[in-house]
């Protein structure tokens, strides 16, 4: 006799249903902003959905795979595959090194307030990998002027988005 396990599946179909809407959140943005996303300045506003994975891990796949898509229309493959390893790995990153801040910290503050911070810092240091990207795709200008140029940006959107997830997160439970 099978068992029955709606409960369970229906879960599972919620979790995917909230990822997938991440993820087209993310292209979305990035898409429709696409003269700041793409542009000289290129400040990709939708990364500011980072902070998304500090609340569940489920955000982290999904803002991935958003990532891996939007990266389509800039430098193409080489983009697509280091851009999301890239986020992946660095959201991964900051959510551990948020908590272990959190856990040692003598701060009073929202630990939720330190964990931004801490992500938004190591996005921003984080954009050497895209900048050695663009290096081996052929740029030849000075390396520090744009990688100085990326972290900057990177941590412009963050902020900009921290200002706009930090409140929504009191009125939406991401953590569900």
């Amino acid at each position: 006799m099978q068992k029955y396990t709606h409960g369970a599946s229906s879960a599972r179909t919620l979790d995917l249903t909230k990822a997938a809407i991440i993820a087209a959140l993310y292209v979305a943005m990035s898409l429709l902003l696409a003269p700041l996303t793409f542009g000289p300045i290129g400040i990709r506003l939708s990364e500011g959905l980072n902070f998304l994975g500090l609340y569940h891990k489920r955000y982290i796949y999904a803002i991935t795979l958003g990532v891996f898509i939007v990266n389509y229309f800039s430098y193409g493959i080489w983009d697509m595959i280091v851009g999301s390893i890239s986020t992946f790995i660095f959201l991964w990153i900051g959510r551990w090194l948020g908590e272990q801040v959190v856990q040692h910290s003598q701060f009073k503050i929202d630990p939720m307030i330190i964990k931004y911070i801490v992500l938004t810092i190591v996005f921003s240091l984080s954009m050497f990998t895209i900048t050695f990207l663009v290096v081996f795709l052929g740029y030849d200008g000075p390396i520090w002027p744009l990688y100085l140029n990326m972290a900057g940006t990177e941590a412009l959107a963050m902020v900009v988005g921290g200002f706009i997830i930090y409140p929504i997160s009191k009125r939406i439970n991401f953590y569900d």
